[in-house]
């Protein structure tokens, strides 16, 4: 009896394992939340002053279409980390040229999507998946000890 319930426990553990697998979700969250985070403070400007962003004339109109871009690079990370990398390139793209239109949200902005979208590009999938599998490993052999 004490096998068949050490084979119980041992089944349990492994799919309370792989439901935590499935849950993690695989992108880099810190890269996005920064990302996304800069498109906020970037936007905070021009929406202030969009009673002007269509005078003639004026760069407040670039403002918002920077910070909107920042923040949409952020957001589709999200829900399509299959293009996370590309999505961190334009982010520090336009973070730097939202120094233009919005003074890169009082340079703060500039600077988190900057951040966001390096974390974002340097993120690599394949290692976060083998950590991990290496995880599991270890678990299973800790409980066949």
């Amino acid at each position: 009896m004490g096998e068949a319930q050490a084979l119980g426990d041992r089944t349990i553990e492994n799919q309370s394992d792989s439901l935590q697998h499935k849950r993690k979700s695989k992108r880099p969250k810190a890269g996005l939340i920064l990302l996304t985070l800069a498109g906020f403070i970037t936007l905070y400007i021009p929406l202030h002053l969009y009673w002007l962003a269509f005078v003639p004339g004026n760069f407040a109109f670039t403002g918002v279409l920077f910070g909107g871009l920042q923040l949409a690079c952020g957001v589709i990370g999200w829900f399509f980390p299959k293009y996370v990398r590309l999505l961190g390139i334009f982010g520090v793209l336009i973070s730097i040229l939202s120094l233009i239109g919005a003074l890169g949200g009082m340079l703060v902005g500039m600077l988190l999507g900057m951040v966001g979208g390096c974390l974002c590009f340097a993120w690599d999938e394949k290692k976060d998946s083998n950590k991990g599998e290496k995880d599991r490993e270890k678990l299973k052999e800790k409980v066949a000890v």
